[in-house]
């Protein structure tokens, strides 16, 4: 490791790709994985004591999801240099970070060689969302989604069951739909379309909408 490397606190709650990925990195000559979290909590934790360069960290992850410890280390570090990871990339997806603290969105299919230089650009205090996504493109997206998603500016509770209530709150918490069924004691299928019933309720045509919908609806909210 140089003097002047890059430290990175890399969250994500795949052992297996938060493994590789660190080995990857350590592997470039200024830059350098100081530590690993496998959840928001475990971050937040973790980033007090190691004080990074830089926080790597997935967006949905169990316990306590990225956005949310983003938002919770922004309170006490205002400052802080912070790259998403993701399955998901688009308006959505850049806008929700935009608004939870991120410096930049990237999908966890790009090549080693953009995350980089997402994470150089990061580092030198600029923002980084892609090719598509300059300055005056991130701008429309933000005034576009705070004008028009009233899905996500609502919270329509009382239209819920209770236990498409239950489901919301595991998906914002990050939970797959096999780890939802197992812990309601009732088969995927039931879990999908319940999820399904919900988005038809909501007028949401899109997986990752739904998805940042329920992570706003945990909000304040305890499974």
């Amino acid at each position: 490791m140089q003097e002047n490397s890059i430290r990175i606190l890399l969250c994500d709650d795949h052992t297996l790709f938060r493994t590789g990925l660190m080995r990857l990195l350590n592997d470039e000559p200024d830059m350098y994985v100081v530590g690993e979290a496998e959840n928001g909590e475990d971050m937040l934790n973790k980033y007090d004591r190691l004080k990074p360069d830089i926080l790597l960290i997935d967006i949905s992850m169990p316990v306590l999801n990225g956005t949310e410890a983003v938002k919770k280390l922004r309170k006490t570090y205002p400052c802080a240099k912070v790259l998403f990871l993701s399955i998901f990339y688009d308006d959505q997806y850049v806008y929700y970070t935009l608004k939870a603290g991120g410096n930049g969105l990237v999908e966890k299919t790009i090549s080693m060689g953009e995350l980089n230089y997402a994470i150089r650009t990061v580092y030198r205090g600029k923002n980084y969302f892609g090719t598509l996504y300059d300055e005056a493109k991130l701008k429309e997206v933000k005034t576009k989604y705070e004008l028009t998603n009233l899905h996500l500016n609502n919270d329509p509770q009382e239209e819920f069951t209770k236990i498409e209530d239950k489901i919301i709150l595991f998906i914002g918490g990050g939970y797959t739909s096999e780890e939802i069924a197992e812990k309601m004691f009732i088969s995927k299928r039931t879990v999908d379309y319940h999820r399904s019933a919900i988005m038809h309720k909501l007028k949401i045509t899109s997986l990752p909408a739904f998805i940042i919908y329920s992570v706003k609806y945990l909000g304040s909210r305890k499974i």
